[in-house]
């Protein structure tokens, strides 16, 4: 069996975490600790994720929250989304005025050009495509700042100021989102096994979609260990893949009522739920001293 070609990204990373972590709930009905340092996890179907990141037959369809992520970077960048078409913005059908989030992220677009402006941030390359033999990723900002290069990732949230959801960016907490985390240390070895350069410095650039004012910059130092640990994620990765691609089982379907009903392969899935399933709820009863 001919297995194809695919490289490591560490969005395939996580979505395979997230095939791993629905294996063991949809048989074991989450009776195990969630899968490595991956505390949440979202339904990932075995079927979906093949034909998504290893076949790409498939794309994403984003989601409206996306859609305005992908017009802020059209804005700040110029960069062109992986269909080609340059982004539309959303308006008002009486007016012709954008819509508020469109003016919103208009206005968070001017104020991270003013921010580059000040800190005197030369854009060399946006949407910079790295890889190599076996990983890859998609850089949104290769910068060059005071003197050195640098990578810039651009975030569009709601949860800028947010604590405790796996996605939020307040930064008591967010050495501990591996999700988040996982990124910085993976463009770093791009930058250094592709580029030469090592350790080159990672930032995220928050902007707050309620807010178009406030913003957060963010440099993340990233453990050496950590690096090791990630070249090492990437292999076993890259390895486990390729086991379950040359098992007829290995990426099977996991139908989800819920999942199915937003997926592209719904049509042509024979496995495709069509109805929820049976959840059972026991109930014991109240103690007479509760009463």
């Amino acid at each position: 069996m001919e297995v194809p070609k695919f490289k490591v990204s560490q969005t395939l990373i996580k979505e395979y975490h997230n095939f791993c972590e629905t294996v063991r709930n949809y048989y074991d009905k989450g009776s195990k600790e969630p899968y490595d340092r991956f505390s949440k996890y979202k339904h990932t179907c075995g079927k979906l994720f093949k034909a998504r990141y290893i076949d790409k037959s498939i794309d994403s369809v984003p989601s409206d929250a996306m859609k305005l992520g992908i017009y802020f970077e059209y804005l700040c960048t110029g960069s062109i989304p992986k269909n080609g078409i340059a982004p539309e913005p959303v308006k008002n059908k009486k007016t012709g005025e954008l819509t508020a989030p469109y003016q919103t992220v208009t206005e968070s677009a001017m104020f991270f050009k003013k921010i580059i402006a000040k800190y005197k941030i030369k854009i060399v390359k946006a949407n910079y495509y790295l890889s190599d033999d076996d990983k890859s990723g998609l850089i949104d900002i290769f910068a060059e700042w005071n003197k050195k290069k640098v990578i810039i990732d651009l975030k569009y949230s709601g949860l800028i100021d947010n604590k405790w959801d796996d996605m939020g960016w307040d930064t008591d907490n967010l050495h501990n989102k591996h999700n988040l985390m996982i990124q910085g240390v993976h463009y770093k070895i791009l930058a250094k096994d592709i580029l030469g350069i090592d350790d080159i410095p990672f930032y995220f650039f928050v902007f707050n979609s309620a807010n178009p004012t406030d913003a957060k910059i963010i440099l993340q130092r990233v453990d050496p260990d950590e690096v090791l640990r990630h070249r090492q994620q990437i292999r076993d990765v890259k390895d486990q893949i390729i086991k379950l691609l040359h098992n007829p089982n290995g990426f099977k379907a996991l139908p989800d009522y819920k999942t199915c009903q937003n997926c592209p392969l719904y049509i042509s899935c024979e496995e495709r739920s069509e109805v929820p399933d049976i959840t059972e709820v026991h109930y014991r009863g109240r103690f007479e001293e509760n009463l």
